[in-house]
């Protein structure tokens, strides 16, 4: 992608070389992994009711993405670091972060900023992943993740307007659209439909789940 040409030619220059001891698949499954203890983490935090629960989930994922970031660029492939695909998600999380560094500062509403932003994040990085890959002749990958992304936007959707539906699991509703597409994309072979159905069906029943238990 032409956009981030520039960007990538200067990370060339002064990033460290990889060991390259992680395949793309195990970065996959990592970046899978991270997702589901993180935002399972905030979800038991935000069940804990500590009243000082943001700044618990914030450390929580100061340390995931040190540790993330630290495993990408030192021994994730150059094909994974250097890719259309981690400079689009680059962007989209920096967006939610400073996002959620305002509701942080209480300049931003606590939902918009700590689940909101979020899944919209995780909607369009799995849109832009879709593009990216039916760009780069995988149209299989590519509808599996663009379907993904449908489905957190439609998550985002019915937040936007019945947020107490979702609000009881709603961090675990995130964990399974961030964790399942990417598990999806390894470990089978399912055609794009059915790998959109996984993801769907597994976030809505969480949120059945979630207002079950409520």
């Amino acid at each position: 992608m032409a956009a981030f040409d520039g960007v990538r030619n200067r990370l060339q220059r002064v990033a460290p070389a990889t060991s390259g001891r992680l395949t793309a698949s195990e970065f996959l499954l990592s970046g899978a992994a991270a997702g589901l203890f993180g935002w399972g983490g905030t979800q038991a935090i935000t069940w804990s009711s500590r009243a000082n629960g943001a700044l618990f989930a914030t450390a929580l994922w100061a340390v995931l993405i040190s540790g993330f970031v630290g495993l990408t660029v030192l021994h994730a492939p150059d094909s994974v670091r250097f890719s259309d695909a981690m400079f689009a998600w680059g962007t989209v999380n920096t967006t939610a972060t400073a996002v959620t560094i305002g509701g942080l500062l209480g300049v931003i509403p606590a939902q918009a900023a700590f689940w909101h932003a979020w899944v919209g994040a995780t909607a369009i990085g799995y849109c832009w992943t879709g593009g990216v890959l039916e760009g780069a002749g995988q149209p299989v990958r590519g509808r599996g993740y663009l379907g993904a992304g449908v489905v957190g936007l439609c998550l985002l959707a019915v937040g936007a307007v019945a947020f107490p539906l979702v609000s009881p699991v709603g961090y675990l509703a995130l964990a399974a659209l961030h964790a399942l597409p990417m598990a999806l994309d390894v470990r089978t072979s399912l055609p794009a439909v059915h790998r959109t159905g996984v993801v769907g069906v597994a976030v809505a029943a969480v949120l059945v789940a979630g207002l079950l238990i409520a």
